[in-house]
């Protein structure tokens, strides 16, 4: 099949971006043939040239008690469906490849079609029941021409969407790129605008460390567990590693599951809920300088007309990037993490001891007589001021100077171990986040010792 210079925005197969076209155009048509054969599902599958490629689902129309396929879902069945003529088809299985759905039609008929670009079926069926006599018929004579229309008209229309997404996007990129030499400014614009072409959950960016092998997350939306945040990836693991050894956009639909990705993160992906992701690598002067990921939390069957949009996005996106200005933003951001995995090692080394020092000291007060008590109390004391100044140091070093709050100071206190036999407890005075009332709201948590923070 070949192609215009508009790429994936002429003649393309599949949904993509935000553009639900094709589904939207087949709709009313399989709705007016479930209700007319009295059916409990509908469906459109398509296979594109060969016929050996992998068949996926254009359109869906079911009744409540079904679980829906998705548009662009990639499908596997229990029978070779007929190629040539409609067929009345006993027990068939119609199942997901990348999650557990499956649909077994005890009576279902399937008329083909085809195009310039491969091979269609309609697919009516019901769950327990045969269908109506002559079904086979009525569905040729009501399907045969208006399911090839439509999806030629969703395609039309699909098109134009992906188009106006597309220049929209790259417009954005491009005033950012015009008006700020900035090359941090710039790359978030194409995080930005990547990530509301696809309308997806999540949208990150990854740079070369100190070599090409090794690359780091930098900017990302939508991300909320910090171990996802300082991955580190090499070439060809992952997602974003397999996009950088082959040159072009690769997707996944099912990270956790996906046998094609190497050495994969999985557990911090999971962790972060990410099921659904593409990666593309922006190319400067052929080289990778950057992958660009975006993601969904829910099952997002991306198709290859998703990996076409975001090439072609991220080809035109990095022309008005420079490449002095990204290395120096590429050297800005390493310096920046390595200042913050070192105020991180600290934090977890000193501050948690000072914290240790500070409760064996007043536990040993508790116990001794009052000269002890006196001079535990400083300890204690100079313990806490050695804390608050070296948590002042760490803000600085990483850049951050957001007020700590009483949540994150409560769990470091007591992941702090403690003495046997000994309580704790912990109280933190201040108003609320989402409280009007000016009068202070006490948060307190039980172990050993008793300190006012």
């Amino acid at each position: 099949m070949t192609r215009s210079t508009e790429g994936a925005r002429a003649d393309y197969l599949w949904d993509a971006g935000r553009s639900r076209s094709i589904a939207e155009a087949l709709d009313p048509v399989l709705a007016e043939i479930r209700e007319v054969l009295g059916a409990d599902a509908a469906m459109v599958v398509y296979r594109p040239n060969p016929a050996a490629g992998e068949a996926r689902v254009l359109a869906v129309s079911t009744a409540g008690a079904v679980d829906p396929l998705l548009p662009n879902e990639p499908l596997v069945f229990g029978d070779v469906l007929p190629r040539h003529r409609p067929q009345v088809l006993v027990d068939l299985d119609v199942a997901s490849t990348v999650r557990e759905l499956r649909l077994r039609l005890h009576s279902a008929v399937t008329v083909p079609w085809r195009d310039a670009f491969g091979a269609g079926t309609v697919i009516v069926g019901n769950l327990a029941r045969p269908l109506p006599p002559a079904s086979e018929r009525q569905l040729q004579a009501r399907c045969t021409r208006r399911v090839s229309a439509a999806v030629r008209c969703g395609r039309r229309e699909g098109g134009r969407r992906m188009g106006a997404d597309l220049r929209a996007a790259l417009s954005e990129v491009a005033d950012a790129t015009a008006s700020s030499d900035d090359a941090g400014s710039a790359l978030a614009a194409i995080l930005v605008s990547a990530r509301d072409l696809f309308g997806s959950e999540v949208a990150y960016l990854s740079l070369p460390e100190y070599d090409t092998e090794t690359f780091t997350f930098d900017q990302v939306l939508g991300i909320r567990t910090a171990q996802f945040r300082h991955l580190r990836i090499d070439l060809g693991q992952g997602l974003g590693g397999l996009a950088r050894s082959v040159q072009r956009p690769v997707r996944s639909l099912d990270y956790a599951s996906d046998a094609r990705l190497h050495a994969a993160p999985v557990a911090e992906t999971v962790r972060e809920g990410i099921v659904s992701a593409m990666a593309a690598p922006l190319l400067l002067d052929e080289q990778v300088k950057a992958v660009l990921y975006i993601g969904d939390r829910h099952l997002h069957p991306f198709s290859q007309t998703d990996e076409e949009l975001l090439g072609e996005f991220a080809g035109y996106a990095t022309l008005g990037l420079k490449r002095r200005a990204v290395e120096q933003h590429r050297s800005a951001v390493v310096a920046r993490q390595e200042r913050e995995r070192l105020a991180f090692a600290v934090h977890d080394n000193v501050v948690r001891r000072l914290l240790e020092i500070g409760f064996e000291a007043e536990a040993a007060a508790q116990r001794g007589d009052e000269d002890l008590r006196l001079r535990m109390a400083v300890i204690g004391s100079a313990a806490e001021q050695c804390m608050d100044a070296l948590r002042g140091q760490l803000m600085m070093l990483t850049g951050e100077h957001r007020p700590r709050r009483a949540a994150q100071v409560l769990e470091e206190i007591t992941d702090v171990q403690r003495a046997t036999g000994v309580r704790r407890t912990s109280e933190s005075w201040g108003r609320g986040p989402t409280t009007s009332s000016p009068e202070p709201s006490p948060t307190r948590s039980c172990g050993s010792g008793r300190r006012r923070w």
